[in-house]
């Protein structure tokens, strides 16, 4: 099945993981400095793309995000911007040119708040798996710690988290980065089934 285009996939005030990878897993993140821009970038890009910022991790190669966007274009616009701006830092910085990022960015929907939540862990351990730290707290470039210690970050919204309902979430790995839609199977079977239909 042909990849599903955004307009068909995206909603207002729907739930996306969002992902940005960079191009033949160059290192676009190299020190505390470029972290520290880019997220500075995507707090601009979250004020005017009006989206919420719910989870997310920087590392060296990527980012993902997990939000809910308002509009859904002027949430796609920001994103572009965001990652044009880090382009003109990085170039600029390190004295090169040419392309940085891989793609546009990858999105996929998230159906409800448990599993935004479950993909939120999954998003945070991404250092922990890269073996960049033992715990995903550790990792001073991701929401974690505002979950775990409960320290200020200015990029994570808030938000309901049933944790008795998340316990009965079971997903792979890979759930959380191919196709299109993070869910039960219901709600993927749902999606797929309207697809398959229309």
């Amino acid at each position: 099945m042909a990849r599903v285009s955004r307009n068909e996939l995206l909603y207002k005030d729907c739930y996306a993981h969002v992902i940005s990878r960079s191009i033949r897993k160059m290192k676009i993140f190299n020190d505390e400095e470029d972290f520290i821009q880019f997220k500075y970038l995507l707090l601009q890009a979250k004020k005017i793309g009006q989206f919420r910022v719910y989870h997310y991790c920087a590392m060296q190669t990527h980012f993902h995000l997990a939000v809910q966007m308002g509009d859904v274009s002027l949430f796609a616009n920001a994103i572009r911007d965001l990652k044009r701006s880090y382009v003109y830092w990085f170039h600029t910085k390190y004295k090169i040119s040419g392309p940085i990022w891989r793609e546009r960015y990858r999105s996929l929907l998230i159906e409800d708040e448990n599993y935004l939540y479950t993909c939120g862990l999954y998003i945070e351990n991404n250092p922990v798996k890269a073996g960049l730290v033992q715990q995903s707290d550790q990792w001073a470039h991701s929401s974690s710690r505002y979950y775990i210690r409960g320290s200020n970050d200015v990029l994570v919204d808030e938000y309901e988290r049933d944790v008795c309902k998340m316990s009965d979430i079971m997903l792979d790995e890979e759930d959380f980065e191919k196709g299109s839609v993070i869910g039960s199977s219901f709600f993927r079977f749902q999606f797929y089934d309207r697809r398959k239909r229309s």
